[in-house]
Formats: structure tokens, sequence, C-alpha cells
């Protein structure tokens, strides 16, 4: 930038030059505040990212949370399931030996297996119902995982573009500090 300063009796016009010394530091301190505002703005970006990041966090946690639970659910269904084999054997086992008796213990065995096949079916009821809900569970998870993760891409990208501008920003400050300088 070319500046012409009127010449004076001990070189420059003071006048002049303290003239040009204070627009160039009214340009400067204006350029710092755009630069300092868009720091804050770009702290408040990051702020808000990594707010997101601990939502994301406690969603996971919640989502372990719900997965221990699931696990638990399914150690009682396997738990539930060998209880209902052992019943099973234990009523074929009483139906043989009432059939061994006389006519008379024959209803009576009937009866028996009736109950005990009530008991069954009342357990297979029970355990297809919770398939259904574990498996509507188990949708329902992924489904929450599929949306952190998209969650989690959408602030990658976020973070990456900002810090590209950010780093575009410091670069053209760079270089107007440095035209400015030379």
């Amino acid at each position: 930038m070319s500046v012409g300063f009127r010449k004076s009796l001990l070189g420059f016009n003071c006048e002049d030059v303290m003239s040009y010394i204070e627009s160039s530091h009214k340009a400067f301190s204006k350029k710092e505040k755009e630069f300092k505002e868009k720091i804050d703005e770009l702290d408040g970006v990051i702020k808000n990212v990594n707010a997101e990041l601990e939502n994301i966090k406690s969603a996971k946690a919640e989502v372990e949370a719900e997965l221990k639970s699931y696990t638990d659910k399914r150690e009682e269904i396997e738990r539930l399931s060998q209880n209902i084999g052992k019943l099973y054997l234990v009523a074929q086992s009483n139906a043989q030996a009432i059939m061994k008796n006389s006519d008379k213990s024959r209803t009576l065995a009937e009866n028996e297996i009736e109950r005990n096949l009530g008991s069954i079916n009342e357990a297979h009821i029970a355990l297809d119902e919770l398939k259904e809900r574990v498996l509507k569970t188990s949708n329902d998870f992924i489904g929450q995982v599929e949306e952190l993760i998209s969650s989690l891409n959408d602030t990658k990208d976020i973070i990456e573009q900002n810090s590209r501008s950010s780093k575009e920003h410091a670069e053209e400050f760079a270089s107007l500090y440095n035209q400015i300088v030379k």
C-alpha cells in the first residue's frame, strides 16, 4: 500500500504519519474483532458438539443397560425352558406310573396329564409372547443403535467442516497479517 506523506522540515509530516498509523490501527482492530467473533462462534459450535457427544455417551450407556436387561431375560427364558423340559419329563413319568395301576388310577392319570399339558401350553404361550417381546425390543434396540451411528456420523462431519473452516480463517488471518506487516 503506498501512502503519500507530506514532507516537512525534519522528514515526513507528523500529522500524516499519525493519521496513517491511527487508520491502520482501526482497520487492524476491526479485523481482530471479526476474528475474535468468529473464534467465539466456533467455540460455541464446539461446545454444542461436545454436548451432543455427551448425550450420545448417555444414550450408549442406556442402550448397554437395556442390552444387559435383555441378556438377563434371555437367561431367564433358558432357565424356564429347562424347567419346562423337566416338567414334561416328570409328567410323562407320572402318566406311565398311573397307567400301570388299575382302571381307577387311569382316570386320575388322564386328569394329571391334562393338567400338565395345560401347564405346558400355558408355558408355550408365555414363551411365544416373551419371544415376540424380545424380538420387538431387539428391533427397537437396533433402530436406536442405527440412529446413534447416524448422529455420530453427522457430528463427525460438522466437526470436520468446522475444523476446515477454522484452518481457512487462520490462513486468511495469517495472510492478511503478513500483508500488513510487509
